[in-house]
C-alpha cells in the first residue's frame, strides 16, 4: 500500500531557465513554511541531489547550468535542469525541466514537478497558489493522492483508462497534453489559456464551484480543504464527476470514478456513486448526517444536497441524540430540496421519527466571541492592515485561509498587503426599484481559518446614512475553543486599534447556549439571544448591554457607569483603555469552562456593583451537568464519522 502524497505539476512556457525567475520560486518554498526549506539543491535531473543547501543565492549557478551535447547532428547548447529535496520532515524531492527551443525552433514547454509527504500542516493551496502565479502555466495540478486512485486499474480494467491514470500520476507534462489530453482533474486544476474557451467560470460558479481568475487563466478547486481527498473520498469524487458533467464531453479523458475500497488499516469504507442524472429509473435515497453536535451547511452537506436537488433523489436528514443543534442555513436548504428530517432513537431499536420544529440552542461545542462596536473609520486601510496583522502577529495558527467582500469568502489569503482591495471595496446599491437613487457603499468584508484554529470574522464597516447618521462599525466572530491561542492578547490588541464604544471576550459553553439558560420569560430569552449575537451597536442603543462576559471593555458612552476604584477596590481588575476600561472577572478565560461556578459567582458580584437595570440579565445560569455521548455502535459508524451514503432503498 502506497504512502499517501502531494503531487504538484506545472506546465510553463515561460522562460523558467532565468535566475530571477528560479530564485522567486525557491523563496516560495522558503517563505511558504520553514518546514520546505531545501536540504538539498544539484543540476542534473536523474542523478541524486548531492549538493547541499545553504542559501537561495548559491543556487543561482546550478538553476540552469549550460552544457554542450554531441550528437550525430553536431553540438549542441542547451541547459540543465534542476531539483531540489528535503530529506526531513516534510519530505520532498521537486525538479524543473526548463523551457527550451529545439533544433527545428519548436517551444517545449518548462515542467515543475514533485512529491511531497502528505503533511496536514502545510498551507499546500498557498504554495500552489504562489508557483502559479510565477509560471501563468498551461496546465497545473495540485493533488493529494491516496491508495485509492494509486493502487492498480483503480479507474477501470481498459487500456484507455489505464494509460489515463498513469499520466495523471505522473503530472501530465506538454507532450502528453498536446498528443493525450488533459487526463483528470486535481483537487486544484489551473486551466490557463490554451483552455480559454473550455472554461467558463460563471457557470460553474453557479454550481458551487471555486473559480479564480489568475493571471492568463483559472483555478479550479473542488472542496475547501485538500485534505477531503483523504477524509472524504466520497464527497471529493461525487463534486470531481459533478465538474466533468459541467464541461465539455471528453476534455477530461478519465470519465469513471474510483471505488472507495481497499482503504488503509483503521478506516471506515465510504464509497458513494453519484446518482446519473440520465438514468429514467427511479432515484435511490440519500442520507445524511454526522456526529457533530452543532450540524451546519458544510462542504460535505452542500455535495449532498446539489446531487439531491439535481437528481431529485429523496434526502433524509438523520439526527441522533449527539445532534443538539441544526443551522437554520442547513434546516432551509434540506426543505428546498423537499427533504425530511429524522430523529433516530436509541441503537437499541430502529425507529424513527420525524422532526418538525428546528432545534435551535441546546449543548454547542465551547467556542470564543469577540464583538467590538466602534466609531472610528473602520473603511481606512490603516485600520483594516492592522487588525489582520493582530490576527496573524498574535499568533501563525491565527492567520486567515480567506478573505472576501464576498458573503461566502472565496478569495485565499495571500498575505495582509493582498487583502486591501478587498477590505472595504466600493459599491452602488440602487435605492429603490427604479434604479435613480443610487447610493455609493463601501462592501463589508470577512476572513476565516478553515484549518485548527477554525474561525470567521466580519467587519461590517462604520458608515453615514442618507440622513447624516453614524452607523458605527462592528467586528464580530466566533472561533474554536483552543487553550494554546492567548486570546486575551489579540482581544486586547483589537480593542487599542479601535477604541470601541463597547466590546466583549468570552467562552461559550452549552451552560450558557442552552434554551432557556438565563430564564423562561420574555425578557430572559430576547436578553440571552443577545448575549449571544454580539451585541451589535443598534441592541446597545435600544436595550442596553445584555451581559457581562470574561472580558468586557466600556468605552466613553459608560464612563459615568464604571467607578474603576471602587470595582480595583473589590479585587476586580480594570485597565484603562483609550477611552475606557477593560474589565476582567477571573485570571484565565478557560474558567468560565473548568469552573464556571467561580466565573458566575465574579459576573453575580460585579453586577452588584454597578448600577441597577445597567446589565439587562441578573440571573445566572445553573451549572447542570451534561449528558454523556451516546454509543452508538459499529451499526452507524459511516454516518456519524463524517460520512454520507447513498444507500440502495428505492422510493
Amino acid at each position: 500500500m502506497k504512502k499517501s502524497y502531494i503531487g504538484i505539476s506545472i506546465v510553463t512556457d515561460i522562460d523558467t531557465t532565468k535566475w530571477e525567475f528560479g530564485r522567486k520560486v525557491l523563496e516560495t518554498f522558503c517563505e511558504t513554511d520553514p518546514r520546505l526549506v531545501p536540504d538539498g539543491f544539484d543540476y542534473a535531473l536523474g542523478e541524486k541531489i548531492k549538493r547541499p543547501f545553504y542559501d537561495i543565492a548559491a543556487c543561482e549557478k546550478y538553476w540552469a547550468m549550460e552544457a554542450i551535447i554531441d550528437s550525430g547532428y553536431g553540438r549542441t547548447f542547451t541547459k540543465w535542469g534542476c531539483g531540489w529535496k528535503r530529506s526531513k520532515a516534510v519530505k520532498y524531492r521537486y525538479t524543473i525541466r526548463h523551457t527550451l527551443v529545439n533544433q527545428l525552433n519548436e517551444l517545449r514547454p518548462g515542467w515543475l514537478s514533485g512529491d511531497a509527504d502528505a503533511n496536514r500542516k502545510i498551507d499546500w493551496i498557498r504554495l500552489f497558489h504562489r508557483l502559479v502565479e510565477l509560471a501563468n502555466p498551461q496546465f497545473a495540478i495540485l493533488h493529494l493522492f491516496t491508495d485509492i486512485e494509486t493502487r492498480r486499474r483503480a479507474f477501470g480494467e481498459d487500456h484507455h483508462a489505464i494509460v489515463a491514470a498513469d499520466h495523471f500520476l505522473a503530472g501530465p507534462p506538454a507532450a502528453v497534453l498536446e498528443d493525450e489530453g488533459i487526463p483528470n482533474l486535481g483537487w486544484a486544476t489551473f486551466f490557463g489559456r490554451e483552455y480559454t474557451k473550455e472554461i467558463d467560470a460563471e457557470k460553474l460558479r453557479a454550481n458551487g464551484f471555486a473559480v479564480e481568475a489568475i493571471g492568463d487563466g483559472h483555478l479550479v478547486t473542488l472542496t475547501e480543504n485538500i485534505f477531503d481527498v483523504a477524509d472524504n473520498f466520497p464527497l471529493f469524487s461525487a463534486r470531481r464527476a459533478e465538474l466533468k458533467k459541467l464541461l465539455r464531453p471528453g476534455f477530461i479523458r478519465l470519465t469513471n470514478e474510483p471505488l472507495a475500497t481497499e482503504l488503509p488499516e483503521n478506516s471506515t469504507p465510504r464509497h458513494a456513486t453519484p446518482p446519473d442524472p440520465d438514468n429514467t429509473g427511479k432515484p435511490a435515497g440519500m442520507i445524511g448526517g454526522n456526529s457533530g453536535v452543532s450540524l451546519s451547511l458544510d462542504s460535505t452537506f452542500k455535495a449532498q444536497l446539489q446531487i439531491a436537488a439535481a437528481t431529485k433523489a429523496p434526502y433524509a436528514l438523520l439526527v441522533t441524540p449527539l445532534n443538539q443543534v441544526i443551522s437554520k442555513e442547513l434546516w432551509d436548504r434540506v426543505h428546498e430540496v423537499q427533504g425530511t428530517v429524522y430523529q433516530i432513537n436509541p441503537p437499541e431499536t430502529i425507529e424513527t421519527i420525524r422532526i418538525l420544529k428546528r432545534p435551535k440552542s441546546a449543548m454547542r461545542v465551547p467556542y470564543i466571541k469577540i464583538s467590538i462596536v466602534t466609531d472610528i473609520d473602520t473603511t481606512k486601510w490603516e485600520f483594516g492592515r492592522k487588525v489582520l496583522e493582530a490576527f496573524y502577529e498574535t499568533d501563525s495558527r491565527l492567520a486567515p485561509s480567506r478573505l472576501d467582500s464576498d458573503a461566502k469568502i472565496w478569495k485565499l489569503f495571500r498575505g495582509v498587503a493582498a487583502c486591501e482591495k478587498y477590505w472595504a471595496k466600493e459599491g452602488i446599491i440602487n435605492a429603490n426599484k427604479s434604479g435613480r437613487g443610487r447610493v455609493s457603499v463601501k462592501w463589508d468584508c470577512g476572513w476565516t481559518r478553515s484549518e485548527a484554529v477554525e474561525y470567521r470574522y466580519d467587519m461590517i464597516h462604520t458608515m453615514v446614512n442618507q440622513f447624516g447618521e453614524l452607523r458605527p462599525g462592528w467586528l464580530k466572530g466566533d472561533a474554536d475553543a483552543d487553550r494554546k491561542i492567548d486570546w486575551r492578547r489579540l482581544f486586547h490588541r483589537l480593542v487599542e486599534l479601535a477604541n470601541p464604544q463597547f466590546a466583549i471576550l468570552h467562552l461559550f459553553t452549552d451552560i450558557e447556549t442552552r434554551d432557556d439558560a438565563f430564564g423562561a420569560d420574555e425578557h430572559a430569552i430576547i436578553a440571552t439571544d443577545d448575549f449571544l449575537m454580539g451585541p451589535p451597536a443598534a441592541i446597545l442603543k435600544d436595550r442596553g448591554i445584555p451581559n457581562l462576559a470574561w472580558a468586557t471593555f466600556f468605552g466613553r458612552e459608560y464612563t459615568q457607569e464604571i467607578d474603576a476604584e471602587k470595582l480595583r477596590a473589590n479585587g476586580f481588575a480594570v485597565e484603562a483603555m483609550g477611552d475606557g476600561h477593560l474589565v476582567t472577572l477571573t485570571k484565565n478565560i478557560f474558567d468560565v469552562a473548568d469552573n464556571f461556578p467561580l466565573f458566575s459567582a465574579r459576573r453575580s458580584e460585579l453586577k452588584k456593583l454597578l448600577r441597577p437595570g445597567f446589565i439587562r440579565l441578573t440571573n445566572e445560569p445553573l451549572n447542570q451537568a451534561t449528558s454523556p455521548p451516546v454509543d452508538f455502535g459499529p451499526r452507524y459508524a459511516p454516518l456519524l464519522n463524517g460520512s454520507w451514503v447513498i444507500p440502495t432503498m428505492r422510493g
